[in-house]
């Protein structure tokens, strides 16, 4: 049943992928999206590629100070584990490179994979956050209100979100307390195994507590997405279409991020066009121009990740597509 629910999920996600794509390009004129691939201002890549591989470092940066909590980590096997996951996720259906990084960051650094996964989880409620924050400055850009109830709300919804895992974090003793007193992990069974995982994961959620820590993941996460959003102007030079530089960038990063919300095949084959185009539609771009810029974004980011994650994982003598071999060793 878990298999067919994995296949049917799968089948999903490429349907979307393909009516993303047929949508997408139903009215490109391929004559035109050749002509701007070709005179394409290519150079800009370069800035495009140093943001991008500094935006790895702070996410790294991120990562150690999250599990900072449990002991000094690495930086150097952060990066490769975090370019490891994203390489699983250009490669493999459901997200699946971040099971690939739980699993290869285990084998690095023994870290238990409650703990990691904890951390990974607060990597990505930040993301949520600066992408909510994004999602405000649209808005603010655009001068519209007509969703800004719905971002009111939304907002609400993130703000709340983050105090109760404040609360959660800063009452975690007596909660793991209370898990322990009702269920041992001394006694074997599943309820004790459940307690000690608990732990564990609130153990990795305990970063929030320290308001050094707390200010210094803001920090590190705004300066990530910062870093985005300046690598979508130098995107949009390369087609001219820095007409209006910061409300396009904004557009551009906030849409495409949002896109790859969305179940599709892997690495957001067509939802990254779908977006793209949207997105640029509200500046009055030209269908082929937009497309031309969702090939390149995300093909340069996919070549990258791909290349130094295969390298990594090889240095290790793992495969990405053998289970026993990223197994190995976890704790």
């Amino acid at each position: 049943m878990a298999l067919d629910r994995r296949h049917l999920h799968l089948t999903g996600g490429v349907l979307i992928s393909l009516l993303a794509l047929w949508y997408s390009f139903r009215n490109v004129r391929f004559p035109l999206l050749f002509h701007a691939l070709w005179k394409g201002h290519y150079g800009w890549l370069l800035p495009v590629l140093l943001l991008m591989n500094a935006s790895f470092l702070f996410r790294a940066l991120f990562w150690r100070t999250t599990l900072s909590v449990s002991r000094k980590v690495s930086i150097g096997h952060l990066y490769s584990s975090i370019l490891v996951g994203y390489m699983g996720n250009n490669l493999l259906p459901f997200r699946g490179g971040e099971m690939v990084r739980l699993l290869y960051t285990n084998r690095l650094e023994k870290i238990s994979l409650a703990v990691l996964f904890s951390t990974i989880f607060l990597e990505r409620f930040f993301d949520v956050i600066l992408l909510t924050t994004i999602l405000f400055l649209f808005f603010l850009l655009h001068g519209t209100d007509r969703y800004a109830g719905k971002g009111m709300i939304l907002g609400g919804v993130i703000v709340l979100m983050f105090f109760s895992l404040l609360a959660l974090v800063r009452f975690r003793k007596q909660l793991v307390s209370l898990l322990l007193r009702v269920c041992s992990p001394e006694d074997g069974g599943f309820r004790g195994k459940i307690a000690g995982m608990a732990e564990k994961i609130l153990h990795g959620l305990s970063s929030l507590a320290s308001p050094r820590h707390l200010a210094a993941l803001f920090g590190i996460s705004t300066i990530v997405w910062s870093m985005g959003l300046l690598g979508c102007y130098f995107y949009l030079k390369i087609f001219d279409l820095d007409m209006h530089p910061v409300p396009m960038s904004v557009a551009f990063l906030l849409f495409t991020n949002l896109a790859l919300l969305l179940p599709s095949s892997p690495g957001g084959i067509g939802v990254i066009q779908f977006a793209t185009l949207y997105s640029m539609r509200l500046f009055g771009v030209q269908d082929e121009q937009a497309i031309a810029l969702s090939v390149i974004y995300q093909l340069v980011p996919f070549i990258f990740t791909t290349m130094m994650g295969w390298y990594f994982i090889h240095r290790q003598h793992m495969s990405l597509f053998d289970r026993r071999s990223l197994d190995a060793g976890v704790t």
